[in-house]
């Protein structure tokens, strides 16, 4: 599975339970609003960031959708508290700034698309008033146990230096620590959006009849070549799979977009783990009608 890698691994090892903090933001706001998107960054990114790389805001300002980037960036999972706390954070921006919310989509790139899923189904479930129309995921890691079985295989490569070791390392004692590792599985499917080794959506059932986006880049070589991951340990891989998981469960919305050399990044770096594999165009047309 394609992880974070470098930025958020040495944000988590330096911050192992890192707070809650659910006060930044940057807001983009339209008048006579027809929709509202929510954005959460990959991991240790900032709304500075994601600005730069997703280029979204003049789309979506010219299609009259306000935009509310968040600093919400450290966190491989949230719980109900920490769900409880983002609804009462952005709820206290709309209110400020008095938002429409009749409209409101939410999505997120790597581990933001975790987040995503997870406060959307809290939202839904709850019948919030900032209960989403609409979900998407950019490239996420969204089942947990599978992060955790793919660093345990990779810790029986032999062609991987120390370097390479040290992400794997971290997630399997951590993932140990916090889930107890004589009952991962069991306590690891009370957080993760998705399961597959159990087939349970669980943690999003409350989505089923939302319109759900998931996206991904699926390119083997790339992976082989720059992380010498096999395609099995990707997210494209993981997607591919939630999504069929969905849909012989009667999942109806639930969509997989795979993309095909859109993956840059700002600086002309190809990176198929990045907000460019999403065409704007066509996700505002989405959220809009």
């Amino acid at each position: 599975m394609y992880r974070f890698l470098s930025i958020l691994f040495i944000f988590l090892l330096t911050c192992q339970k890192p707070k809650t903090n659910t006060d930044n933001f940057e807001l983009f706001k339209v008048k006579n609003s027809e929709g509202l998107l929510i954005v959460f960054p990959g991991g240790g990114s900032t709304s500075k960031e994601t600005k730069i790389e997703f280029k979204i805001l003049k789309k979506a300002i010219q299609n009259k959708v306000s935009v509310l980037l968040m600093d919400f960036n450290r966190h491989l999972w949230i719980d109900e508290n920490d769900a409880k706390k983002l609804e009462k954070s952005i709820n206290k921006i709309v209110e400020e700034s008095n938002l429409n919310v009749d409209n409101i989509f939410i999505g997120g790139m790597s581990i933001g698309g975790t987040v995503a899923l997870s406060l959307s189904n809290y939202l839904a479930k709850t019948n919030s008033k900032l209960d989403p129309k609409g979900v998407f995921v950019v490239d996420s890691p969204i089942d947990l146990y599978g992060l955790y079985q793919s660093s345990k295989k990779d810790l029986l490569r032999k062609d991987f230096s120390e370097e390479r070791l040290a992400e794997p390392k971290w997630i399997i004692n951590y993932f140990e620590e916090e889930f107890s590792k004589d009952s991962l599985l069991i306590n690891i499917q009370k957080y993760a959006p998705i399961t597959l080794e159990t087939k349970n959506t669980t943690n999003i059932d409350a989505l089923k009849f939302k319109k759900i986006r998931f996206y991904t880049e699926p390119d083997t070589l790339w992976y082989k070549t720059n992380r010498q991951t096999d395609f099995e340990s990707t997210n494209a891989y993981l997607l591919q799979k939630t999504v069929a998981l969905l849909e012989s469960k009667g999942w109806k919305k639930a969509t997989l977009i795979q993309t095909k050399n859109r993956g840059f990044r700002a600086n002309g770096e190809r990176n198929p783990h990045s907000w460019s594999i999403v065409n704007v165009d066509e996700l505002i047309k989405w959220m809009l009608n």
